[in-house]
């Protein structure tokens, strides 16, 4: 294989660092810039879909807040009150709120007594979901088509199909007895409205597009023109609340996708609703592409500079070396006489000259004396390395079976053996910590107590084991409901606390309802055939900074002893003695 000059290899090695600096530099920038541009656009969009988000809840809770005023009118709980002076008040009410599509009274076998511009007066509604739910308590119903009124309302200038949420509230006359059910049909063109004066035609441009899903992730609400029923979402589309992900979707097309969930507004407990912001990245990473280009077109420049540079550094070295290379080969075919050349032209290559002098004369001797060295050494290396492999290997066994044993020794210090929760005084430490996160940060903290009903019953009647077995079931359904940062602890006997960090007591409430059920519908086998179930009592209580543990646990034992009291199988908040 011929060998490379020493001009050829410097140029190529300036030319390609230089080129190799420019990539890096191009990848890394391009990069930083991708992931700070994702961050960036990921915030803006959710901070959009956090607009629309809190407009829909708004609105919504806003329509609830209506009809649960005009339910509340004396006059249209008075029976004696004309159907046209109450027609007048809904009339009334949907002119300041256009998209209230329809307002009606209904009675108690679902006749429409009066309703806005006289729409379904007289025809039944009795198997409508409205009124069958609003018969019961508010009610909240998620979008759906017009059924009776999709003939009597005019079609939407955009061709899209009548759609509706419902709003429905039972009244009672001034004696208390039920007069019947007062709902509202609200067009979900408002919804598209609200998503038009979010996101402007500016943000269109970028390519911004907006989808509202249902709780069932079906899509209520596409970006304008778009048919929701041609539109494929992607399977790993987020299912928590994301900003800026980057996700493929079925078109092919990688877009930057944020996510928020609505969460309801005071009288409106929410409906599930998932809004889903895009922006293809192809758009959204523009900036980012281009200069990455612009790195490159100056990379390949420097290179070129650099390539002209290294031939002129590479002329000037080689011309003594060439000389000294020379002198060398004569010396080597037996030219007598023959010194080698002191080259003065810079301080190495004068001393090269002279070194070789010498190094050709001791060459031979040194050669013996190192190989003779090495042997020796090699043999020392080898020793050392064989004795320093066993000790590392006896200290690392003897390192592991101490952490082993470390780790047994805290989790049997901080575990019920008989559930595998937290133990009381584990409990006590890490309820401590949150404590002192929550009082640094300022976010609320619920405490709640919890035990079951009748505990001693089981046991008498199925012995221990059977009781046993009731606590651990217990502990897996709570265990398994519970987000990681929750605490859950057996405090003893058949009484358990759970601590609910970032929550307040109405979460905390709705937590402990939820388990409530399902701790009901636990079923323990005996051994005689058959099974136990049980049921268990909740008391909450909030965790005020000014307070410690101590009194929050005794808060919440007050409530729940209250919820003993009041028959078990409940919950029980907390309240202060007035």
């Amino acid at each position: 294989m011929p060998r490379k000059n020493l001009r050829s290899v410097l140029m190529v090695a300036f030319a390609a660092v230089s080129a190799i600096m420019a990539l890096s530099l191009s990848l890394v920038l391009g990069h930083l810039a991708t992931e700070r541009q994702r961050e960036d656009i990921g915030e803006a969009i959710s901070e959009l879909a956090g607009q629309l988000r809190d407009q829909l809840d708004r609105g919504m809770n806003q329509r609830v807040r209506d009809i649960q005023i005009i339910a509340a009118l004396r006059q249209v709980r008075d029976p004696s009150t004309s159907k046209n002076d109450n027609r007048a008040v809904l009339d009334k009410l949907a002119q300041t709120f256009p998209n209230y599509a329809f307002i009606g009274m209904a009675s108690p076998d679902g006749i429409v007594q009066y309703a806005t511009h006289g729409l379904l007066e007289g025809k039944s509604v009795a198997e409508r979901p409205w009124f069958q739910a609003g018969k019961r308590d508010l009610f909240t119903g998620d979008i759906h088509e017009a059924k009776l009124l999709a003939k009597l309302l005019s079609p939407q200038a955009n061709g899209e199909p009548l759609r509706f949420v419902d709003v429905a509230t039972p009244v009672f006359d001034l004696n208390g007895q039920f007069l019947g059910v007062l709902g509202a049909h609200l067009s979900w063109a408002w919804a598209r409205g609200l998503e038009q004066n979010v996101f402007t035609p500016a943000r269109r441009n970028q390519g911004i597009e907006t989808f509202v899903l249902n709780r069932s992730g079906e899509i209520i609400l596409a970006p304008p023109g778009v048919d929701p029923a041609t539109v494929k979402l992607p399977r790993n589309l987020p299912t928590a609340e994301a900003a800026g992900e980057p996700v493929t979707w079925p078109d092919g097309n990688d877009y930057l996708t944020s996510l928020v969930l609505t969460h309801g507004e005071q009288n409106f407990a929410g409906l599930g609703w998932k809004i889903v912001v895009r922006q293809p990245t192809r758009i959204a990473f523009a900036p980012v592409r281009s200069l990455q280009l612009t790195i490159l077109v100056v990379g390949a420049i420097g290179a070129l500079v650099f390539a002209l540079l290294g031939a002129w550094l590479a002329e000037a070295i080689a011309r003594p070396m060439l000389r000294l290379a020379e002198a060398a080969e004569r010396l080597q075919q037996g030219e007598s006489g023959l010194e080698i050349p002191l080259e003065n032209q810079y301080s190495e290559s004068a001393r090269l000259s002279a070194s070789l002098r010498h190094l050709v004369a001791g060459l031979n001797d040194e050669r013996s004396k190192l190989a003779t060295l090495n042997q020796a050494l090699e043999e020392q290396v080898h020793a050392r390395t064989d004795m320093l492999d066993r000790a590392n290997m006896h200290l690392l066994s003897t390192l592991e079976e101490r952490a082993s044993m470390v780790k047994q020794l805290e989790e049997l210090a901080s575990t019920d053996s008989l559930t595998g929760l937290l133990n009381r005084r584990a409990f006590w430490l890490r309820a401590d910590m949150e404590y002192k996160r929550a009082a640094r940060s300022g976010t609320p903290l619920s405490l709640v107590m919890f035990d079951i009903d009748h505990f001693k019953r089981i046991n008498d009647a199925y012995g221990h084991d059977v009781g046993d077995e009731a606590l651990r079931q217990l502990a897996n359904v709570v265990s398994a409901s519970l987000r990681e940062i929750d605490l859950v602890a057996r405090m003893g006997g058949e009484e358990f606390a759970l601590l609910l960090p970032e929550t307040a007591v109405e979460g905390a409430q709705l937590v402990a309802e939820r388990l409530r059920e399902q701790v009901a519908q636990i079923r323990v086998p005996v051994a005689t055939g058959g099974v136990v179930s049980f049921t268990a009592s909740f008391g909450i209580s909030a965790w005020p900074q000014e307070l410690g543990l101590d009194h929050a646990l005794i808060r919440a034992d007050q409530a729940l002893y209250n919820a003993k009291n009041g028959g078990r199988d409940q919950v029980r908040i907390y309240e202060a003695q007035s």
